[in-house]
């Protein structure tokens, strides 16, 4: 990456990409794997539990100090009343890996008094890396992104992800 990133986004990077490689390696392995229910098309796996770990480690060896809120462990770890919180999807699309669909990414963000000012999103699959910081743009690895001048929705591409459980209101979704 040839654009200087905030310290705390860097350490964020570091993270992912370590839980990315924790997720390729047991994505060679799918059929060996535990996996847990939460609810109906609700699944934990042992993935997310490890990926989860190594990216708390990785921002807690750097930022002690800091609360984290984590999708598998919620605020077990961390400093719970930091103004810096991490927030943490270690497999952001867990039903899509399990069934070996290979569309679904580490997510990491920092809030500083509830506004989020760093953020990576990183696709283990592709090594794509999407970033930002707030006020300074959005990045994909080294690239600016930019809002479309699609002004019509009949021109544009529009794609969703809604979580599909037993008794979701569609209608709030759309």
């Amino acid at each position: 990456m040839s654009q200087a990133l905030h310290p705390m986004l860097n350490t964020a990077v570091k993270a992912a990409r370590a839980a990315g490689a924790i997720i390729n390696r047991a994505a060679l392995d799918l059929d060996l794997l535990k996996v847990g229910r939460k609810g109906p098309n609700d699944y934990v796996s042992e993935v997310d539990r490890a990926a989860e770990d190594i990216i708390i480690r990785t921002l807690l060896e750097a930022y002690p100090g800091h609360a984290i809120l984590a999708e598998e462990s919620g605020r077990e770890h961390g400093a719970r009343h930091s103004e810096y919180t991490w927030i943490i999807d270690p497999l952001d699309g867990t039903t899509n890996f399990l069934h070996g669909f290979p569309v679904y990414a580490v997510s990491i963000a920092l809030a500083h008094r509830d506004v989020v000012q760093q953020a990576v999103v990183y696709d283990p699959t592709r090594n794509d890396l999407f970033f930002a910081s707030r006020g300074r743009g959005a990045f994909l690895n080294d690239r600016r992104l930019r809002v479309s001048k699609r002004t019509r929705m009949g021109d544009a591409l529009i794609g969703t992800g809604f979580p599909f459980r037993r008794g979701d209101n569609v209608q709030r979704y759309l």
